[in-house]
């Protein structure tokens, strides 16, 4: 990754809103009038319309130290600007105005890289910068469509087709608590990421929506499911596992499984910690 200070433009306002658009990330309805703001994980990126031949999008500046950290091919840093606009971001100068930074893009590989960068990491906790590398990897997969490899990383990030999936799928609450705080809710995989085939990555019936506690436990096998919805708490948790998850004894799936998910429930329950 480089530093520069010139204004060469290398993706398109419209082509990083709609690759936005395409992880699941929208605009946000109360943006100001000059600076559509998106949150990405804890962080806060903005796009500003083109007024110069220089950038379109502002980060603040921890997401730019950890740019700086991580060193992506094909980000590059540019200049400061201030903006009174940039509400959600830390650092403002004497006159009040927020401080941001712009970054560019060679390539929306490179910009597919920076959201794995920043975003939280909602499906198996692995670190960003592991969620990185598999962003790349999947980018570098020559056997791959154009339209595989994109709905591949939307759902690798934790966002878009996969997500979206299972927030229809389960009405947009948690498929135990009923908890609708989207915010709160992750998309986990009942079979693992990793040694999913790339259909099993994609398909809805492989994953369940549920909250951050709940998505921790099932994640590392400390609850599952039988097949009538009934919770499985392993020994681990103690004699009170329930109220470890701050859950009741009898939670249970919300809506009765159909045969493929019962089906990587099976394989799941295989892997339970007893």
């Amino acid at each position: 990754m480089n530093i520069v200070s010139g204004s060469h433009i290398m993706l398109t306002k419209e082509t990083i809103e709609k690759r936005l658009a395409e992880f699941g990330y929208f605009r946000s309805p109360d943006s100001w009038k000059h600076a559509n703001e998106y949150k990405i994980g804890d962080r806060y990126i903005y796009i500003i319309p083109l007024i110069r031949q220089h950038s379109v999008l502002v980060i603040d500046r921890s997401t730019y130290n950890l740019l700086l950290e991580k060193q992506i091919d094909g980000v590059l840093l540019a200049k400061k600007i201030k903006n009174a606009d940039f509400r959600n971001f830390d650092e403002k100068n004497s006159s009040g105005s927020y401080i941001g930074f712009y970054v560019n893009f060679e390539t929306l590989a490179a910009f597919d890289n920076f959201i794995a960068a920043i975003a939280d990491n909602d499906n198996d906790a692995l670190s960003n910068d592991a969620l990185s590398n598999d962003i790349e990897k999947i980018t570098n997969t020559p056997s791959l469509t154009s339209t595989e490899r994109h709905a591949l990383i939307r759902a690798r990030v934790g966002q878009g087709a996969f997500r979206a999936s299972l927030i229809k799928l389960w009405n947009g609450k948690c498929a135990v608590t009923g908890v609708s705080i989207l915010d709160l809710l992750r998309a986990s995989h009942v079979k693992p990421w990793a040694i999913s085939s790339n259909h099993e990555r994609l398909d809805p019936y492989n994953g369940l929506l549920l909250i951050a506690n709940l998505d921790a436990a099932f994640d590392k096998r400390l609850i599952s499911f039988m097949d009538d919805g009934e919770i499985l708490f392993s020994s681990a948790l103690g004699s009170e596992g329930h109220s470890v998850l701050g859950i009741p004894l009898d939670a249970r799936l919300r809506k009765p499984l159909n045969a493929q998910q019962k089906a990587y429930l099976k394989e799941h329950r295989k892997a339970f910690q007893a």
